[in-house]
């Protein structure tokens, strides 16, 4: 297969079309105007199970929304894995709260109950779980450790859109939940995302979070933002929305194909990952670790081999967000902190070794694509491929 996402990426149907250009000609391109973004949050609501969904402009935002919700601000401490995208941890800098890095299980390559206990202090205020790549975090373990010490907990499941626990959706679990819908994610709007809550006061925080603080036009009570979703995001999102079981069944049928194909070097020469029993992986990217120690070459070089053979390959994530530019060694004011945010006039330390399961992952991992509008054929290939750079370098 060629190595570009472009064949791969989403593919609309009539109905999605139909619904964007019913927002084009009722000319309501806004929340506030139209009907489509209501419409999106209460289906979205039910789809989870959840009291409250509220639409926002991108998964940032609604992480960043969730963290203002709770209060979380100068001198407070949020725990959350270093082995996630950026944004888990750029919108505590964002809420000019401090960062904190629990380490990572490596059986699911989750946020770990057991480092977050660790890891907790008197001024830890919230623990930000993220469900990598659709498999939901130990979310039993981690909600006795948040009520036991009074801190709140935020879900980001911008890769977990369907994903289950025990039965429960990952979102309706925590006492936040957050969503994307980027382009890649399991369904999306383009850019957009969604926070949701069984709470009451939770909901009309985040509600005066997106929308400038405003409890009536003009009246301000809160020091809020414009996160808004506009209405094309939402009339996109009804429509995704209404094929999300589909698009899972076929993201779950690519990593079949994957594990297929390459169980016969598994535990040998790679290491595929496998859903817990009482999960329901959604499988939004597919996280293979390398046994480096029965390779004859580095991951880099496993991967530039891969794509000398036309393979969509990606590594998620090359490096654990502690030991980044922004994070690595001190955070002090030269590196452009926001305003009042608690690392001014002080250093904060993240040293190699604070997370050494997150570190060994980053060292090994390659992401394959679940995309939908892969093949079989090419999942095949794909699949092949990694099992033909893997045997020619075996020790």
């Amino acid at each position: 297969m060629r190595d570009s996402p472009l064949s791969a990426w989403p593919k609309f149907t009539q109905r999605e079309k139909e619904l964007i250009l019913q927002v084009l000609e009722s000319g309501r391109l806004v929340s506030t105007l139209g009907r489509m973004t209501r419409e999106f949050e209460e289906k979205f609501a039910r789809f989870l199970g959840v009291k409250y969904a509220a639409a926002v402009f991108n998964g940032t935002v609604a992480l960043h929304t969730a963290l203002t919700a709770l209060g979380v601000g100068p001198g407070d401490e949020v725990i959350t894995t270093p082995f996630t995208f950026a944004a888990s941890a750029t919108t505590i800098l964002h809420s000019n709260a401090i960062p904190v890095f629990a380490d990572i299980d490596l059986e699911t390559l989750n946020i770990s109950p057991t480092s977050i206990e660790e890891k907790i202090s008197d001024k830890t205020r919230a623990i930000l779980v993220v469900h990598l790549a659709g498999h939901p975090a130990e979310m039993d373990e981690i909600m006795k450790i948040a009520r036991e010490n009074n801190l709140y907990v935020i879900e980001d499941c911008a890769q977990a859109i369907g994903s289950e626990y025990r039965g429960v959706k990952v979102g309706g679990i925590g006492d936040l939940g957050t969503f994307s819908f980027y382009q890649t994610k399991n369904m999306t709007t383009g850019e957009g995302g969604m926070v949701t809550t069984n709470s009451d006061e939770l909901a009309e925080k985040v509600r005066l979070v997106r929308d400038h603080g405003q409890t009536s036009k003009y009246e301000y009570t809160f020091l809020g933002f414009n996160y808004r979703m506009t209405e094309l995001q939402a009339a996109l999102g009804i429509g995704q929305l209404e094929r999300i079981e589909e698009l899972n069944r076929r993201r779950a049928e690519i990593a079949k194909i994957y594990f297929d194909e390459l169980q016969s070097l598994d535990g040998e020469l790679l290491k595929l990952p496998r859903a817990k029993p009482y999960v329901k992986h959604t499988w939004h990217i597919y996280e293979v670790l390398l046994k480096l120690e029965k390779l004859k070459i580095d991951r880099d070089s496993f991967v530039k081999a891969l794509k000398a053979e036309n393979v969509l390959v990606t590594v998620a994530y090359p490096k654990p967000l502690h030991l980044t530019t922004i994070f690595k060694d001190k955070i002090a004011r030269k590196h452009g902190c926001p305003w009042r945010c608690p690392f001014y006039g002080k250093e904060i330390s993240y040293r190699r070794g604070d997370c050494p399961n997150a570190e060994y992952a980053a060292k090994r991992v390659i992401t394959l694509p679940t995309l939908t509008g892969l093949t079989d054929e090419d999942a095949i290939d794909i699949a092949k491929a990694v099992k033909k750079v893997a045997t020619y370098y075996k020790r």
